[in-house]
């Protein structure tokens, strides 16, 4: 689990900013079922995520984290522009839009493994709003 700034305990929640690709924003992805994007990170967030045990990846578009989130009762990712106002979608947000995302840190363990991922609690959307939302 990422540790706080000091490196004293556990993070509660983490901001990361970056661009987003292939964003499931509006509702849960069609195939998979999971609210999500992928994230472009630094090389050196990047590698601390990494060697951290997250679900990171080197892409075309750069280094990414993958955020996937299951969709429960009620749960919805909150989207707001850069002013904190709610955004109400009418489409999903462009690839390459520049992004905070906040993040809840998770672990488990199964018979299959350890495993670490995040918990998508909000986007704050930094470009321009586009016609695809209404503030």
């Amino acid at each position: 689990m990422p540790k706080d700034s000091l490196g004293f305990g556990k993070v509660v929640n983490m901001i990361l900013e970056g661009k987003a690709y292939w964003c499931n924003l509006k509702e849960p992805n069609k195939f998979y079922g999971y609210y999500g994007l992928l994230l472009t990170l630094n090389k050196t967030k990047y590698l601390q995520l990494k060697k951290e045990g997250y679900q990171v990846k080197d892409t075309e578009w750069g280094y990414c984290l993958n955020i996937k989130t299951k969709p429960k009762e009620g749960y919805k990712p909150i989207l707001v522009n850069r002013k904190e106002k709610k955004l109400k979608m009418f489409g999903d947000i462009p690839n390459g839009s520049h992004v905070k995302v906040r993040l809840e840190p998770w672990e488990t363990d199964s018979r299959y493994g350890h495993f670490k991922g995040f918990t998508l609690i909000a986007v704050m959307y930094l470009d321009e709003v586009p016609k695809l939302f209404a503030e």
